[in-house]
C-alpha cells in the first residue's frame, strides 16, 4: 500500500511539473487567448490527466508520442493567437525536447546503476528516478532556450551568436565521443538522444525566426497605417490652408459689404451678413499643428473617427517637437488607447453620454499620456490584465498588451483606472535626454 501510494505522489508530482513546464513554455512563445482563460484552464488540466495516466500506468517510453503532439498541437491552436506554423513548431519543440531529455536521463541512470538498456527505446520503461532527472532536465533546457531567446530581444547579438554556434558543436562533440564507448546498445540511445537535442534547437531557431518574421510584418504594418495617416493629416493641413488664404483674400469684400449696410441704417441685414461669415468660419476644420507632428497625426486620425461616429473627442496636447521615442512605440501606445476609447464608445448604446478626452503633457521629466472615455461599464480582465478587442484585424485582443510592453520597454508605467461609466488609461514615459528604450542595442 505504501508503495502504491508513494508511485502515486511521484506521479502527481511529476505530472505537475511538466504541465507547468508546457504551460511556461507556450507562455513565453505564444501570445495567448485572453477570452478562452477558462477553456485553457480546463485543457491544461486534461494535459495534466493525460500525463498523469502515462506515469501511473508504466507507459513504454514513446508509445504514447502521437497523443504528446496531438494534445500540444491541439491546445497551442485553440488558445493561442500567433500564426498557425509557429503553433505548431511550438509544441513540437515542446514534444521533441521533452523525449530528449526522457531519453538521456534514462540511459545516464541506468549506466549509473550497470542496468541493461532494452534493444529497442520503444520498449523502455523508465524508473522513478530516471523521470525525476528528465523532469529537472527538462525544466533547465526549457530555461536555456527562454533565456536565449531573451538575449536576441534584448539584442545581445554576440553572445546569441556565440550560443548559436558553441551548443550544436557541443551537441556535435558529444555524439562523435558516443562512437568510442563500446556499449552499443547506450551508444544507439544517445545517439537518438543527440538527434533529438539537434532537432529541439533546429525547432527553436524556427519558432524564433518566425517569431522575428510576425513582429517585422506587424511593425510594417503599423509602418504603412502611419504612412497613410501621416498623407492624410499633410493633405488636410493644405486644404486648410488654402481655406484660410480665401477666407483672408474674401476679407476686403467682406469688410466693405459691412460698412455699407451700417452706412445705409441696415443693422439687421449686418448682423445676418456676420452670421453667415462666422458659420462660414466656424465650419473650417483646422487640424492639430504645433508641437510633436506625430502626436499631432494620431490625435487628428482619432478625431476624424470620432466624428464620424458622432462623439466628441476632445484633446489638450502640450508636448515638445521631438520626443525620445520611436515613431511606431508613440503609434502602437497612443494608437492603441484612442482605438481602445473609440470602441468602446461605439459600443454604448446612449450616444448622448458619449465622451473622449485625451491630455498629453510633459511634467517634468516624463511624458504623460491621459485617455478618458465613456464606456457601458463592462469590460473583459483576466487576473491583473485587461483584455482589448481589435475588431477585424490581424492581432487580436492584444492591445493593451503590447502597450504594456512598449512602456516597460522605455521602463514607464501604465495605470488603469475606472468607474460605472468612465475609463482612463494613464501612461507615463521617462524623458531623460539620454534615456534609451531597455531594449535598444547600445
Amino acid at each position: 500500500m505504501t508503495g502504491v501510494l508513494q508511485h502515486a505522489w511521484v506521479s502527481f508530482i511529476l505530472s505537475a511539473a511538466e504541465t507547468l513546464i508546457l504551460y511556461w513554455l507556450c507562455g513565453n512563445f505564444l501570445h495567448r487567448r485572453l477570452r478562452s482563460a477558462p477553456q485553457y484552464a480546463a485543457g491544461i488540466l486534461i494535459y495534466f490527466v493525460f500525463q498523469w495516466m502515462t506515469y501511473w500506468f508504466h507507459a513504454p517510453l514513446f508509445s504514447m508520442c502521437i497523443f504528446y503532439c496531438t494534445f500540444t498541437i491541439l491546445i497551442s491552436c485553440m488558445f493561442f493567437t500567433d500564426a498557425l506554423r509557429t503553433k505548431v513548431l511550438t509544441a513540437y519543440l515542446f514534444v521533441v525536447l521533452n523525449y530528449a531529455c526522457k531519453l538521456l536521463s534514462a540511459v545516464l541512470v541506468r549506466l549509473f546503476h550497470n542496468e541493461p538498456l532494452p534493444s529497442e527505446p520503444s520498449f523502455l520503461i523508465q524508473s522513478p528516478l530516471a523521470q525525476m532527472a528528465a523532469c529537472v532536465l527538462f525544466f533547465f533546457f526549457t530555461l536555456l532556450l527562454i533565456l536565449f531567446r531573451n538575449m536576441r530581444k534584448s539584442h545581445k547579438d554576440a553572445l546569441y551568436g556565440a550560443i548559436s554556434f558553441l551548443v550544436p558543436s557541443g551537441i556535435l562533440f558529444t555524439t562523435i565521443q558516443i562512437f568510442h564507448m563500446k556499449n552499443r546498445v547506450s551508444n544507439f540511445y544517445l545517439e537518438i538522444s543527440c538527434i533529438l537535442f539537434c532537432s529541439s534547437m533546429f525547432l527553436f531557431y524556427l519558432v524564433d525566426d518566425y517569431a522575428i518574421i510576425d513582429e517585422e510584418s506587424q511593425k510594417n504594418m503599423i509602418a504603412d497605417k502611419l504612412l497613410h495617416m501621416q498623407s492624410s493629416y499633410y493633405q488636410k493641413v493644405e486644404d486648410s490652408q488654402r481655406e484660410i488664404t480665401a477666407l483672408r483674400h474674401d476679407l476686403k469684400k467682406h469688410l466693405h459689404s459691412l460698412v455699407v449696410f451700417l452706412k445705409s441704417g441696415q443693422y439687421e441685414e449686418a448682423l445676418d451678413y456676420i452670421e453667415q461669415i462666422y458659420q462660414s468660419a466656424n465650419g473650417m476644420k483646422v487640424p492639430l499643428s504645433g508641437g510633436n507632428s506625430m502626436v499631432n497625426i494620431l490625435v487628428n486620425n482619432a478625431q476624424q473617427q470620432a466624428a464620424a461616429s458622432d462623439i466628441p473627442l476632445t484633446a489638450n496636447i502640450m508636448v515638445p517637437p521631438k520626443l525620445p521615442i520611436e515613431n511606431v512605440d508613440l503609434c502602437i501606445i497612443l494608437g492603441n488607447l484612442l482605438d481602445n476609447a473609440l470602441e468602446a464608445c461605439i459600443r454604448m448604446k446612449k450616444q448622448s453620454k458619449r465622451f473622449i478626452h485625451t491630455e498629453i503633457r510633459c511634467q517634468k521629466a516624463f511624458l504623460i499620456i491621459s485617455i478618458s472615455n465613456s464606456y457601458n461599464g463592462q469590460f473583459r480582465k483576466d487576473g491583473n490584465r485587461y483584455e482589448s478587442v481589435k475588431l477585424g484585424e490581424k492581432y487580436c485582443g492584444i492591445g493593451l498588451s503590447n502597450v504594456s510592453t512598449v512602456v516597460r520597454k522605455y521602463k514607464g508605467d501604465m495605470k488603469i483606472s475606472h468607474d460605472e461609466s468612465v475609463f482612463t488609461v494613464t501612461v507615463m514615459l521617462p524623458l531623460s535626454p539620454g534615456l534609451r528604450p531597455i531594449d535598444s542595442p547600445h
